[in-house]
């Protein structure tokens, strides 16, 4: 509550210094643009109104039974699809509910050790479509339940998100243009984390994400993999699927590209490694891109993988 208040006195000495500048051009009415110009920009919601190109992004759309995996080592599953909510499992064994929205924190979390519910104030794709410059506030109400523990613990907490803009990022398994998304987290007025996030479009998932906080270390997450889910799919088409992979790592050179249909003509896939690699070990490592085309469109599935004693190709 303090740390509202003086942001309130803040902005409020803020627009008494400009009063004397409002008053002088009041009546040529340049005076009015201007102080409602200024006072978009001072407020935690705010829409350019001088962008008018296409937005950066559209709101991810995800597929059951994919897997991504990060550089932390953690592999997060899709479960489920719910009306606008995905379901999601960890390798800890974790299961969670989040919007497709993902600068939002878990909506439930539960696991061995109890339950995180989250409540926010405002719509589950806020923010999207992404246009540069365009930034929104919301809070979130957090109830957390530990199992052996009667009752429950009350947090809230503030947000403050923006697009920053275009921006191209490299991880492991290659260069690629994204939107910047940062949120600044506030506790009781204070700031506390700051989070941002690298968003692609093609992919349809951020490959990295970069957290602070005060006293921490920064952590820089990428991802490594995408492996996605085969639900619905014939033995067949798997195999097919897999025989692709294992052949176009193993004998085809960077940059050519091989490519799969199935004999229903509703499934086609385009593989292409992009690099060779070698660790200190002597293990050889592909990047690749992948991309899918069935009815619901196309997607680039990118990864990385490396070659196993026996032979076989792995997805990291």
């Amino acid at each position: 509550m303090a740390g509202r208040i003086i942001w309130r006195l803040i902005r409020g000495a803020t627009f008494v210094a400009l009063l004397g500048v409002a008053g002088c051009l009041q009546n040529d009415g340049v005076g009015s643009s201007l102080l409602a110009s200024i006072q978009g920009k001072l407020s935690a919601n705010y829409d350019p109104e001088d962008y008018d190109g296409p937005p950066l992004g559209q709101l991810p759309s995800y597929h059951r039974g994919d897997a991504y995996t990060y550089s932390s080592g953690r592999t997060e599953t899709i479960q489920d699809i719910l009306d606008d909510r995905i379901v999601w499992r960890n390798d800890l064994e974790a299961s969670f509910e989040r919007y497709p929205n993902f600068i939002f924190p878990s909506v439930n979390t539960k696991t061995d050790r109890g339950e995180v519910a989250r409540n926010f104030d405002v719509p589950a794709d806020t923010l999207w479509p992404l246009i540069p410059g365009t930034r929104r506030q919301f809070k979130s109400e957090v109830r957390v339940k530990l199992d052996g523990q009667n009752g429950e613990r009350l947090f809230y907490r503030e947000w403050i998100c923006t697009v920053i803009g275009k921006s191209v990022v490299e991880v492991q398994f290659g260069k690629f243009d994204s939107v910047e998304i940062a949120c600044d987290r506030y506790s009781r007025g204070k700031w506390r984390e700051k989070r941002v996030w690298y968003y692609v479009p093609e992919i349809g998932h951020y490959v990295r994400r970069v957290d602070q906080a005060p006293g921490r270390d920064t952590r820089d997450t990428e991802l490594v993999s995408i492996q996605q889910g085969l639900d619905g799919l014939s033995r067949d088409v798997k195999r097919a699927l897999y025989d692709l992979e294992q052949q176009t790592l193993e004998r085809m050179p960077s940059g050519k590209a091989a490519n799969w249909r199935s004999n229903e003509g509703g499934l086609a896939v385009t593989m292409v490694v992009t690099r060779t690699l070698k660790t200190e070990a002597g293990q050889f490592c592909r990047t690749f891109r992948q991309t899918i085309s069935g009815d619901s469109g196309d997607r680039l599935v990118p990864g990385l993988a490396c070659r196993t004693w026996n032979g076989r190709w792995v997805r990291l």
